[in-house]
């Protein structure tokens, strides 16, 4: 019997429990409250994913604590095995009930920094102490990835410790050295990311990827990382992808999570193949899904090439097939296709028709230069016409002014 074990405050972590219940029996070495909670042959805990330690320690106490509610609200279980199919999940659940190894291999250690150790909100520690009288570890502070607390906002600070060592020592919080200050979020990302991995991690447990389809891929699809396909079904572009992914989140994520990003990768993940949480939630933040949607009811793919044409038609746009395929980004044949497919009548053919006058333009070398430089950016290179468009543009613009009277 375990006297005096502490009950687990609202998502502390397991860990951080064993901590306070050192704390609390008064004991100076580590190694005797290690035998008081696991005998003559230590158990390892400490571990981002739960081991057979919970029931050894569990099975000690009164009935005051459920097993099933430590896994379930009290470790990163349900994190990891969020992406898992049924069976697995199940299989792993029943095997730390039972006191058994779950048997998750493979769990990324490391933050983005290439560091391992222990993560904590100053506000969370700052308002625990004066709700409970003591600050805690929290559980989805302890996600690897996790860059910024949740609940606050703010960034977490970590206290660097190899996590293999966590099995030999106590570290509760309390007995760490911090003030309050607190340092905001920097990167717009991360935000994002931070109620991704939170999301991921608290979900109803029995929450997992729905078979059939992809919501993730649909949704990379519908913002143009498909690789062009007018007949049948696109592809993401896994180069397209990672090159992207990578700017946006910077080189030290790029390099962990998508320096290797490959079709079969691509494929895995689109499949529920790829288990691993944490590129799951770096793409649904950076495809602007939530973890609801991800795993929510089936999102239709919108072709970007149809949204491309469809903007262009609504502009009504003087230009040749040639040059209309170019600005869309494909072949003059496969705009065809394309019409075709989505059963578009083909504009473009009546476009030189209603050029019925020619306006001159005289321009300096360098108004010439600044006008094909904007084209570049904004007009995909199509010099005529995007200067068009800008100048009609303003032309209706005057025109409305002087219907509306604001201008003399």
């Amino acid at each position: 019997m375990l006297t005096y074990f502490p009950t687990p405050y609202p998502d502390e972590w397991w860990y951080s429990v064993l901590c306070r219940y050192h704390v609390r029996s008064g004991r100076k070495k580590f190694a005797t409250t290690l035998h008081e909670l696991y005998g003559a042959h230590p158990l390892t805990h400490g571990r981002l994913f739960p081991g057979s330690d919970c029931f050894a320690v569990i099975k000690q106490l009164p009935n005051v604590l459920s097993l099933e509610a430590v896994l379930l609200e009290h470790t990163l279980m349900p994190y990891y095995l969020r992406f898992h199919l049924p069976e697995k999940k199940k299989l792993v659940f029943n095997n730390l009930m039972a006191g058994r190894s779950g048997g998750l291999t493979s769990i990324q250690l490391q933050t983005p920094e290439r560091k391992q150790g222990l993560k904590f909100c100053p506000m969370c520690r700052a308002e625990d102490t004066e709700t409970y009288g003591e600050p805690y570890w929290h559980r989805e502070h302890q996600i690897p990835l996790m860059p910024l607390c949740p609940k606050h906002g703010y960034r977490l600070r970590l206290v660097e410790i190899p996590l293999s060592k966590l099995s030999e020592v106590f570290l509760p919080l309390s007995s760490i050295n911090a003030g309050n200050d607190v340092t905001p979020a920097s990167l717009p990302w991360e935000p994002l990311l931070s109620d991704a991995l939170n999301c991921i991690l608290s979900l109803p447990f029995g929450t997992g990827p729905p078979l059939g389809y992809s919501n993730l891929e649909s949704t990379l699809l519908s913002a143009g990382f498909g690789i062009h396909a007018v007949r049948g079904k696109a592809s993401l572009d896994a180069e397209k992808l990672r090159v992207s992914c990578t700017e946006f989140y910077g080189k030290s994520i790029g390099d962990q999570y998508f320096a290797k990003l490959s079709p079969a990768i691509i494929y895995r993940v689109c499949h529920w193949k790829l288990t691993s949480p944490e590129r799951y939630a770096l793409l649904i933040a950076f495809a602007g899904l939530t973890v609801e949607e991800l795993l929510g009811t089936e999102i239709p793919v919108v072709d970007p090439l149809l949204k491309k044409l469809l903007e262009y038609k609504e502009k009504g746009l003087a230009c040749k097939k040639e040059e209309l395929a170019q600005l869309v980004g494909v072949s003059p044949h496969q705009l065809d296709s394309l019409a075709k497919k989505y059963n578009i009548a083909p504009f473009w053919k009546q476009c030189g028709g209603k050029r019925t006058e020619t306006i001159r333009i005289t321009l300096t070398t360098e108004e010439k230069q600044n006008i094909a430089q904007a084209a570049a950016i904004h007009g995909n290179g199509q010099t005529a016409v995007f200067a068009r468009e800008v100048l009609l543009r303003g032309v209706n613009q005057i025109l409305k002014n002087d219907i509306g009277g604001t201008t003399k």
